[in-house]
């Protein structure tokens, strides 16, 4: 079956980053040695394909089922540890002591990793203990926190595993010693094991676990490979168009590979780490900078338009350098309610452009929001939108759509990004309404309620009052519910795309079209929502 044009160009985008990046981490790396390069190529000549997609209920059980799972770590990426923790816990309600295994941390710091989650040490000292700031070139802290946490309130042990300087084959031989030995003091524990995704190919750590055992008179342990996002698997499920729905697919019997997130969002994770670290730049452009540009350049290439010299004249901002604010009371660009609005946007940790003064602010170095302040400027230079309207009807569907464009953009970057479609806004407004309301705000509960209600209109019910949020002088929930709106529409647009429902050229006149005109916007979102309200939105674990 031939794949629709947009999804073929997708492809080809995807890997044309993934190379460029791999270009550049491997130019940031002094050198692979022999020895590297034949372990690198054992563990890539196991993830070369795959046999069949499965279901997240199936991981649990086969892992469930091993004396010994071994989890593909990529350290920058916090999404590998959530999604070990996340295994972990489901592996925990099959009833049996499981122990976790963390390369995180040197096997000589063990007596602190034991002090630690007794309470014994505080958080700044057992990082000062275990000699993080040295051992640990990035600061991964925040992925293995939630680790240690959830091992802490849990009773979990902690084994650690990691051998500082040395092979990657004696760091296997010195793990697989911790863990056997582990093994035979505590032989009813299943051990869950965090650990480069290079370590967990069968004739690696598994490999040295089962001699390992074997010379302390055990059985060699049954054992289960996890990789997550290995690349060429990913890229044999997105030329099958595969790639939003597969949660897992098996390898082997003894292998299994986790589908989460793109390689291209791993790749940037490492790179944003590299740059802010060890303080890579051109003495031109800044880190933020060069991968705001960068998203620019993917998103121009992909939709076949021409970017000029704009991206001479736009400035990027982070957290780390909010000297902007400042300059755009100085110039009176925005008045102080505006700078006000900007601010809240800030301290919510959004990102914007902001087109009168030519400024990106980014609240954190991830692809999903370089790409979509990529999208949102890419755009206000096809048409000089500003995204400023004199009618209230008219700034909210602007509003929605801008949104909408935006987040289509960082699908067309990271396919795996999710938005909040009306079953979890139900689900959020019914543990509301039934007093469930742990880490749930109010507002955040009045904008799903009101977005709902919006959906419903658009499905061809009468709403009675939804008018008034045209109106609303809340401008939180004005933004919360154009938010919410624009994402759920800028996710079925790009599903319509991929499916073969939209074209790359229709959505090419989306981003050309300054829809200026009074009433452009909203017949323009009412089009397109019902264009795509049946595109189906795949499930994400």
């Amino acid at each position: 079956m031939s794949q629709p044009l947009g999804n073929t160009a997708l492809v080809a985008l995807h890997r044309e980053i993934y190379q460029r990046q791999r270009a550049e981490i491997d130019a940031s790396v002094e050198g692979y040695s022999g020895g590297f390069r034949a372990y690198e190529k054992a563990y890539r000549q196991r993830v070369t394909g795959y046999r069949g997609i499965l279901e997240y209920d199936e991981v649990v059980a086969r892992a469930a089922a091993r004396d010994v799972v071994h989890v593909g770590d990529y350290h920058t990426l916090t999404h590998a540890q959530r999604a070990f923790g996340k295994l972990v816990q489901r592996v925990l309600g099959h009833g049996r002591p499981v122990a976790l295994g963390l390369e995180f941390v040197a096997g000589r710091h063990q007596r602190h990793v034991d002090s630690f989650l007794l309470g014994r040490l505080t958080e700044r000292n057992f990082l000062k203990r275990i000699d993080y700031p040295e051992h640990h070139v990035f600061r991964i802290w925040p992925g293995f926190a939630p680790l240690f946490l959830l091992a802490r309130e849990l009773g979990l042990p902690v084994v650690a595993l990691d051998l500082e300087n040395a092979s990657l084959v004696k760091r296997d031989e010195y793990a697989a010693g911790r863990l056997a030995r582990f093994r035979q003091k505590h032989p009813q524990h299943q051990l869950m094991v965090l650990t480069g995704q290079l370590h967990v190919a069968p004739s690696h750590l598994p490999r040295a676990l089962a001699r390992a055992c074997r010379r302390l008179g055990q059985d060699a342990p049954s054992q289960l490979s996890v990789y997550q996002n290995a690349e060429e698997i990913y890229w044999k499920l997105t030329a099958r168009g595969l790639e939003h729905q597969a949660q897992a697919v098996e390898v082997s019997k003894e292998e299994i590979c986790l589908v989460n997130t793109s390689p291209i969002v791993a790749q940037q994770s490492y790179l944003a780490h590299l740059h802010d670290d060890v303080g890579v730049d051109d003495g031109l452009e800044s880190a933020p900078e060069r991968t705001f540009k960068s998203m620019c350049r993917y998103l121009a290439d992909f939709l076949e338009v021409e970017l000029g010299d704009a991206l001479d004249h736009v400035l990027v901002y982070t957290l780390g350098d909010l000297s902007f604010l400042s300059e755009l009371e100085r110039k009176k660009q925005f008045n102080r309610r505006e700078v006000a609005y900007i601010r809240r946007r800030i301290l919510e940790r959004e990102s914007c452009f902001l087109p009168r003064a030519g400024v990106v602010y980014l609240a954190s170095l991830s692809v999903n929001h370089a790409a979509e302040e990529a999208a949102h400027f890419l755009r206000h230079v096809l048409t000089e939108d500003d995204g400023d309207r004199d009618g209230l009807v008219d700034a909210f569907y602007s509003r929605i759509l801008n949104e909408a464009i935006a987040f289509f953009g960082s699908k067309v970057i990271n396919p795996r990004r999710k938005c909040a479609h009306p079953p979890r806004l139900k689900a959020l407004v019914d543990d509301w309404q039934r007093g469930d309301r742990k880490g749930l705000r109010h507002g955040d509960v009045r904008a799903a309620e009101v977005t709902l209600a919006h959906l419903r209109l658009e499905a061809g019910e009468r709403v009675p009052g939804l008018r008034k949020i045209y109106a609303e002088a809340d401008a939180d929930l004005f933004n919360a519910v154009t938010h919410l709106l624009g994402y759920i529409l800028g996710d079925r647009l790009y599903h319509a795309m991929v499916q073969g429902k939209v074209t790359k050229e229709q959505m090419r006149a989306l981003f050309l079209d300054p829809l200026e005109e009074a009433g452009d916007t909203f017949h323009a979102y009412f089009h397109l929502s019902s264009r795509v309200r049946r595109v189906r939105i795949p499930q994400q674990p």
